[in-house]
């Protein structure tokens, strides 16, 4: 693991007594919870201090001050300064225009070796490999992706377990954006995970007049605000409650969210009212010191309450396949919907004795019901028998991964949902008839093998 602060750099402005010489200006810069100044000119120096980092990362322009970095942490490390080299970085950069090659590598080899001197100046084993990376304006498109490209080479130099500081003090107010965006598409491409940071921070030099230092702002907050987004918007809309859980401060909701969830990918249907129940509960009652969460408890409610006024097994089940088809959770639909049909069967019977219980045997006699010749040819449960059979049949092809006898049969599985879900509410659940299967097929005489 190693910790890597990533800084943008700018042009800086010319010192008054060198037309050729640029610099920030120093100043003394405080974090909230210490009293502790650091004076500098650069704000990465005193984060570096101040963070023990490993290594540096510096964004920049060919028009940044490069040879002000080298100056300053050669300077800073009690390095040997090359005068020949930083003449070279100076006119390397005062003759570049738009147009002209950018600077390279090559160019910054010795820029990035003091980095790393300095770096093991103030921590001895900091591991190295600071680098400096050259972007473009952004001014057209091509100029964006030319920086997206360079952004993804820093992404392929992070390991999972990195602590990663970002500054956006300085440079175009782009940069820093571009950055915080990037980090976040890096952490789901490369890490198949939402990317934390462990520091977003901001030097609010200002503000120097009025307090007489420049001080060092923690917005890591603001960059978990994406993290609450994408959370919020999984549980919602998928039931990937995951992240949600992770963020949330109250042990209680973050729990009941990441068991909704683990049932939802599962479908254990039982379970899931239950939770859901206490889900709502905690969420009326629950003083959260979270800022977001309470803003959020009116949309995480709209969840709950479409499962909550379920009044039975059967209308669970069916409601949870029409959000999954809504989300396009095809294979939960289908289960949840041939589960539907049997379950709403088998309600009546429990209503006349409730010891009938809900376990497998009981409802492998429902589904050997619906397929009796002398039940599913009534006029009355015809209708019934036809949308269960061509749910069942897909469902079981689901759960055997889908290897069909026709090509694109999953097109037509998909098409025909809406259609299967329309006929479950008209001929399962508004069926008047349902209410005479215990007469007309006693309990006791239907087979479970």
């Amino acid at each position: 693991m190693a910790k890597i602060l990533i800084s943008s750099l700018g042009t800086g402005t010319l010192k008054k007594d060198n037309i050729s010489a640029r610099e920030y200006r120093d100043a003394v810069y405080k974090f909230n919870d210490s009293d502790k100044a650091y004076r500098t000119s650069f704000i990465a120096a005193a984060l570096s201090e101040r963070l023990q980092v490993d290594r540096l990362y510096l964004i920049g322009t060919s028009k940044s001050m490069w040879e002000e970095v080298y100056r300053y942490f050669s300077t800073a490390s009690q390095q040997p300064c090359d005068d020949d080299y930083w003449i070279e970085l100076v006119e390397a950069v005062s003759n570049f225009k738009p147009g002209d090659k950018k600077l390279g590598d090559d160019d910054l080899i010795k820029v990035n070796s003091a980095i790393d001197n300095y770096l093991k100046y103030i921590k001895a084993d900091a591991t190295g490999g600071s680098h400096c990376y050259i972007i473009d304006y952004g001014l057209d498109e091509k100029e964006i992706w030319s920086n997206f490209d360079v952004m993804m080479r820093i992404g392929e130099t992070l390991s999972e377990d990195d602590e990663i500081y970002l500054d956006i003090t300085h440079a175009f107010r782009s940069i820093p954006l571009f950055l915080y965006i990037m980090l976040d598409l890096i952490g789901i491409l490369k890490f198949r995970k939402d990317f934390k940071l462990a520091g977003l921070y901001y030097g609010m030099l200002d503000v120097i007049g009025e307090l007489g230092y420049a001080p060092i702002v923690d917005l890591s907050s603001l960059y978990n605000m994406t993290l609450w987004t994408r959370g919020a918007y999984n549980f919602l809309n998928f039931g990937n409650g995951y992240l949600l859980a992770d963020l949330i401060n109250s042990q209680e909701v973050s729990d009941r969210i990441r068991n909704i969830s683990d049932i939802v990918n599962i479908n254990f249907i039982d379970e899931f009212k239950r939770e859901i129940d206490r889900l709502s509960g905690q969420l009326k009652s629950t003083d959260s010191s979270d800022h977001v969460i309470k803003y959020m408890e009116p949309y995480l409610m709209t969840f709950v309450d479409r499962f909550k006024s379920a009044n039975s097994s059967s209308r669970l089940q069916f409601a949870l396949a029409k959000w999954y088809f809504e989300h396009k959770r095809f294979a939960q639909c289908y289960i949840c919907l041939a589960e539907a049909i049997v379950s709403r069967i088998l309600e009546e019977y429990r209503a006349r004795d409730s010891r009938i219980g809900w376990n497998n045997p009981n409802r492998k006699k429902i589904k050997n019901l619906i397929h009796r010749p002398n039940f599913n040819t009534m006029d009355k449960f015809r209708d019934l028998y036809k949308v269960y059979k061509e749910v069942s049949d897909t469902r079981n092809l689901i759960a055997h991964a889908g290897f069909a006898d026709k090509e694109e049969a999953y097109k037509e599985a998909i098409d025909k949902l809406h259609t299967h879900i329309r006929n479950t509410e008209k001929y399962v659940f508004n069926n008047m008839n349902l209410k005479q299967i215990p007469e007309l097929f006693p309990f006791n005489t239907l087979n479970d093998k």
